[in-house]
């Protein structure tokens, strides 16, 4: 879970075991955790080097945790300021092309798109025209084509072409049931997705040679796109992508069917929720049941971890590939 913030799965496993209780030294933990004693040795030397951990030689127990409120939340805070600043620069990029009398024809390498229906218009072709994959960041509320209304997402997927999409926590926190609906929809489709606390823009890239760019902050008038096929743009864009994949939460394996898991399909919607840091009431209200029923169903999805707090679950459902 706290690969979102740049912290690996053995770092992860040693800073919950020190949470849980302090240490006398690599061995013991390694004791704990199972991990081997060089991993550990590095882990902590990491987890120290991110103020996650702090050594006292010569005291009984020499190794202790930090407060996780304290150094996650600065963590956090970092990782947004960097999203931030990516967000701050394709803005301006929108800004500086708003003005340029661009016809978007095969010649050129950006094309500025006005208006709802001609982004709606384009968007539709560059996933028509997608051969292997489309890699895209949702965000906020749609600009010109509501997801029940993608089409031609449902007949790219029929025709093999994969997608990858991050959707913003936020953009799903609704008080209809139509979000966590249409996700079953697309997971069955095959639709890779994860789950990001803060997306910095909507965009979509089409076979790493074309992308379509809708800056989160709009302009007065109607809103605009870009389209680029500059690879510079390219490479930097699924740059941006894949920093936020890797942080966010996956959600199709919480949605799809697993033999080998012990936790019904519910269970594993309702952990992927959790994971995604909806609060319980949000939990209830997408899936159609009482805030008592959620509290008592996370109650006992932490005594089948043998946990006793949800960063301890999160941290478990990784380790037991429960998603």
């Amino acid at each position: 879970m706290l690969e979102a913030i740049g912290i690996g799965a053995a770092e992860e496993s040693l800073y919950v075991a020190l949470l849980t209780g302090p240490a006398v030294d690599a061995a013991e933990l390694a004791d704990r955790t199972g991990l081997p004693v060089p991993d550990v040795t590095a882990g902590l030397a990491e987890l120290e080097s991110r103020g996650l951990m702090t050594p006292h030689p010569g005291r009984r127990h020499a190794l202790r945790a930090a407060p996780p409120d304290i150094t996650l939340n600065l963590l956090v805070l970092q990782r947004i300021d960097h999203l931030r600043k990516v967000q701050l620069a394709v803005a301006q990029l929108a800004r500086d092309h708003r003005g340029d009398d661009l016809s978007g024809d095969a010649t050129e390498t950006v094309e500025v798109i006005e208006g709802a229906a001609a982004i709606a218009e384009r968007f539709a072709q560059i996933q028509r025209t997608a051969c292997e994959t489309i890699r895209a960041l949702t965000s906020g509320p749609a600009v010109a084509v509501p997801a029940a209304a993608n089409r031609g997402q449902r007949d790219a997927m029929r025709a093999g072409v994969r997608y990858q999409v991050i959707y913003e926590r936020a953009s799903l926190d609704l008080e209809s049931r139509d979000a966590p609906l249409l996700l079953d929809e697309w997971a069955a489709l095959g639709e890779e997705m994860r789950v990001a606390v803060d997306v910095p823009l909507k965009m979509v890239i089409a076979d790493d040679r074309l992308a379509l760019v809708v800056p989160r902050e709009h302009l007065p008038g109607e809103p605009i796109a870009l389209v680029t096929r500059i690879p510079a743009l390219l490479e930097a864009l699924g740059w941006i992508f894949r920093r936020v994949w890797e942080s966010a939460v996956p959600v199709p394996a919480a949605l799809a069917d697993s033999s080998d898991s012990p936790l019904s399909a519910d269970d594993r919607h309702l952990l992927s929720l959790l994971l995604a840091g909806y609060t319980d009431q949000t939990i209830a209200s997408q899936l159609g049941v009482s805030l008592r029923t959620v509290q008592r169903r996370v109650q006992r999805l932490l005594a089948l971890a043998g946990v006793q707090t949800r960063l301890q679950l999160g941290w478990q459902a990784a380790r037991r590939d429960w998603l």
